[in-house]
């Protein structure tokens, strides 16, 4: 059975932009062999994101293109309950949020307020280099 995986917002512009382990995440979740989970407000805050001047790798056509095909091969949930967890940047919150609605098995981010707790509620906080490790097992 496919692990479930929450992919932060940097792991995703990092696969859209660019090659690289983020990149091969991303295409093990377009393929099945991992399960994504999303909610509205991690699509919303990629759209967001994606609409800065330093990220104009994607047009604002692609950008609806893009995350039409997100929602599409996502699971989408609806978090029960806002986390507090990290005061640093509350923003981050929404990951765990969506993890812990979507009983997801991994958190994959290169933020560090989000990988320094290493594990929320059962659910394990990595890098996609870490991921990349442990399906190689």
């Amino acid at each position: 059975m496919p692990y479930t995986v929450v992919l932060d917002t940097n792991v995703l512009i990092s696969a859209i932009g660019w090659e690289g382990n983020p990149r091969k995440v991303l295409a093990l979740c377009i393929e099945g062999e991992l399960n994504l989970i999303q909610t509205q407000e991690t699509l919303k805050e990629l759209e967001r994101v994606l609409q800065r001047p330093r990220f104009n790798f994607i047009s604002v056509e692609k950008t609806q293109e893009l995350l039409g095909y997100l929602a599409r091969i996502s699971v989408k949930v609806t978090p029960k309950k806002n986390a507090e967890v990290i005061k640093e940047d509350p923003e981050d919150n929404k990951f765990l949020d969506c993890a812990v609605a979507g009983k997801a098995d991994y958190i994959v981010s290169g933020d560090r307020h989000l990988l320094e707790l290493n594990e929320y509620e059962g659910v394990k906080i990595v890098t996609a280099l870490e991921l990349l490790e442990v399906l190689s097992k």
